[in-house]
């Protein structure tokens, strides 16, 4: 292509993205002014800096996240990020023809995953086992959409890192030393969790912590399987900075994100996190040896990890968790049989599976247990309403700012579908997982009829005040929801104010959708097979889990090979790996985008060292750069 028609893509290109970013920005329902604002200075320092991406990615994507305030779930503020960073850097430092074909086997598995995972995108969205119309983006055609944008993500950002190794030889160490940052901005979001719900340091407590992490409303383990795919690539922190610098870093980077780790109570986190260490530090081992450098600040991270999880599981918050942990055994193995009980036979499902994205539509359809519960936005003559089909603990809300003292009068029109249906209304000092303080109140619906108004009051002191040292406060949740199950209730027209009259509930009339609006569900269950292998194996086939297995499996590889080479950064990508791998043996990781993005960028690493090329800075215009 003639270097202006390359011109013209590149801008054609940027201006997409651009525009965009801009359009999420407007639309953003939290302070938009302000992530307008965050994204241009984003856009500046990538301007002005290109590699600066590696450093900021991988703190956005795992600790920039307001969805349980935003209300938003197909489009993360990550995504946004994502688009300014392909935008600026199309422009600023295209990548070259030599930059995005890689070579050889790696060629090979990155084209036989992405035509793999991306036809499993589409079957899920033209799958016959869908709900008829939902806005519960779970049991929709286009959930596939939101799961696939992930390898997406990371396989546009792949030439620009594989660009900046073959200049520079350190773009692996960058994302390394970005992956510790983003561990130091979760540990520290954990840490106030903690505080304002428990205590920082009582590990007898039960409350397990969920940090920035919204995917988690339907259960999940996604905070501790970050942490064992993280804790491993500070191993990378010593390979560009001077000594006494870089090893105080790692060392305190180790101790917080063990800390981190120690409060998610996540037994397989846990393990992930033990065993990930242990490669990466047989590792570091190996790559100490190519070297002839001492061993002992590889040996010294793994201890460190190791004690802090060994100290942690010792207390009674963790010690309870691990005496019951055969009895959970037989409940995911339950889960396990109750999923691929309700897939499709045949040489089709056996070879392609059900679709991206499908097990929740499927389990709505035919599983007579463990049904997920539906959400549906109408609309009647008197506006519109949430018609709600409670199959399981589901709690449909949103965050408010409660006034300091006085009562909160709850407003709405309600409907019932069946008899003796009640639907409870309630306020607690809320992040995800846990309540406390809570208040509200039950009521009867007349039978299924016409609307009925409805009009409560419940006392908002206590609400909020516990804060950390006078900064942030307690967050607080209202939600409602309906019993018994099997039924369904419809609310429209919802209003919570204070004594004054002032509003504390945003878009109650539904008419900006379901912005600010959540739900969260008590029901692991009913939303995932808890096996990453097994749900791959659900939604994409034998071709899914061999592709799968086949990607993850050369970056394993390409991370060992580097290490023996000498290369420190390889003992930190096998680790990596590794954590995520075993991580996924008890839940599904790859249905929170903003993990498996992650994932998807530390195998990409592995890919660039399985090449083995020998990086040199660039001289001018070796090779045509491309649109």
């Amino acid at each position: 292509m003639p270097a202006g028609g390359q011109r013209a893509v590149r801008a054609a290109v940027a201006t997409v993205c651009g525009a965009a970013a801009f359009g999420g920005a407007v639309l953003y329902p939290v302070q938009p002014a302000v992530l307008g604002a965050v994204l241009i200075v984003y856009g500046a320092l990538l301007w002005r800096w290109p590699p600066a991406f590696l450093l900021v990615l991988p703190v956005v994507y795992p600790a920039l996240d307001l969805g349980l305030w935003s209300g938003w779930t197909m489009v993360a503020e990550s995504d946004l990020f994502f688009l300014v960073t392909l935008a600026v850097l199309t422009i600023r430092t295209p990548p070259f023809m030599t930059d995005v074909p890689p070579a050889g086997i790696v060629r090979k598995v990155v084209l036989a995953f992405a035509l793999i995972w991306f036809g499993s995108a589409a079957i899920g969205m033209f799958s016959a086992y869908c709900a008829p119309y939902s806005d519960n983006v779970f049991l929709r055609p286009d959930n596939g959409l939101r799961i696939g944008k992930s390898f997406a993500e990371a396989l546009l950002l792949f030439p620009f890192l594989r660009q900046r190794e073959r200049t520079h030889n350190d773009a692996i160490s960058l994302f390394g030393w970005g992956m510790a940052l983003g561990i130091a901005v979760v540990a520290a979001i954990v840490g106030i969790e903690r505080s304002l719900f428990s205590a920082f340091l009582d590990f007898t407590a039960k409350y397990r912590v969920v940090g920035p992490f919204s995917s988690m409303r339907t259960g999940g383990g996604h905070i501790g399987a970050y942490v064992a795919m993280a804790l491993p690539m500070t191993l990378c922190l010593p390979r560009l900075q001077p000594r006494w610098l870089s090893m105080n870093l790692l060392r305190l980077t180790l101790i917080i994100g063990a800390y981190a780790l120690a409060v998610s109570f996540a037994r397989a986190a846990y393990a992930s996190a033990t065993i990930g260490m242990g490669v990466g530090g047989l590792g570091w081992w190996m790559a100490s040896r190519r070297q002839n450098r001492p061993f002992g600040l590889g040996l010294a991270a793994v201890v460190v990890v190791s004690g802090v999880i060994l100290a942690a599981a010792s207390f009674g918050g963790m010690r309870d968790r691990m005496l019951v942990s055969v009895m959970d055994l037989f409940t995911e193995l339950a889960n396990w049989k109750a999923g691929l009980a309700v897939r499709d036979t045949g040489l089709v499902a056996d070879t392609v599976g059900m679709g991206l994205g499908s097990y929740q539509r499927v389990m709505l359809t035919r599983s007579a247990v463990d049904r997920p519960t539906d959400l549906v936005l109408r609309t009647d003559e008197r506006g519109i309403y949430a018609s709600i089909a409670e199959e399981t603990p589901f709690y449909f809300g949103q965050k408010i700012v409660p006034p300091a003292a006085g009562d909160m009068h709850f407003t709405a029109r309600v409907r019932s579908g069946g008899a003796d249906v009640s639907l409870r209304l309630l306020i607690c000092d809320k992040v995800l997982l846990y309540s406390d303080r809570c208040r509200g109140k039950d009521v009867v619906l007349p039978e299924a009829g016409g609307w009925q108004a409805l009009t409560l009051s419940v006392p908002a002191d206590g609400l909020g005040e516990v804060s950390w040292h006078g900064l942030i406060s307690r967050p607080v949740e209202f939600s409602v929801s309906g019993t018994p199950f099997g039924r369904r209730i419809e609310v429209g027209d919802i209003g919570l104010t204070d004594d004054a009259g002032r509003a504390l509930l945003t878009n109650g009339d539904f008419r900006h959708g379901l912005d600010r609006w959540i739900f969260t569900d008590d029901s692991t269950v009913s939303w995932r097979i808890l096996n990453q292998y097994l749900m791959v194996w659900f939604e994409m086939g034998a071709f899914g889990v061999a592709a799968y297995v086949a990607f993850a499996g050369l970056a394993l590889a390409g991370g060992i090979k580097a290490a023996w080479r000498g290369a420190v950064t390889g003992a930190a990508v096998a680790g990596s790996v590794t954590g995520f791998l075993v991580s996924g043996m008890f839940d599904n990781l790859l249905e929170a985008p903003r993990i498996a993005t992650l994932f998807f960028l530390v195998c990409f690493c592995g890919f660039v060292q399985w090449e083995e090329r020998r990086y040199r800075p660039r001289q001018a215009q070796p090779v045509r750069a491309i649109a």
